[in-house]
């Protein structure tokens, strides 16, 4: 399974059905090499399978964030659903990451 998609400065990040400890940290692994490209300057992840997120699921996004916030880009959340977005409203994921459409 691809996690991710590079698109130009951007990467796309396809989140699995449940976000917990172990697959927040696979994809942290498996995107390590993407964002050690000083190009990456966005990321944009995708909830569209997503039902389940933990706090992992939260440190995920932070630590993303953190990669490519000091290169002037952004964070952007696509495909969430209402359930997603009770948790990350409750988080503040919003004071750092964009929601689009929806």
């Amino acid at each position: 399974m691809n996690i991710y998609e590079k698109m130009g400065d951007t990467v796309i990040i396809s989140l699995p059905e449940e976000v917990d400890d172990y697959r927040a940290s696979m994809i942290i692994e498996g995107t390590n090499e993407v964002f050690a490209d000083d190009r990456i300057k966005n990321v944009v992840f995708d909830f569209g399978n997503t039902k389940f997120m933990d706090s992992s699921g939260i440190g995920l996004i932070t630590r993303r964030f953190r990669d490519v916030h000091d290169r002037g880009g952004e964070v952007s959340l696509m495909n969430v659903n209402q359930r997603m977005d009770r948790i990350l409203l409750m988080s503040g994921i919003y004071r750092i990451a964009t929601k689009l459409g929806r």
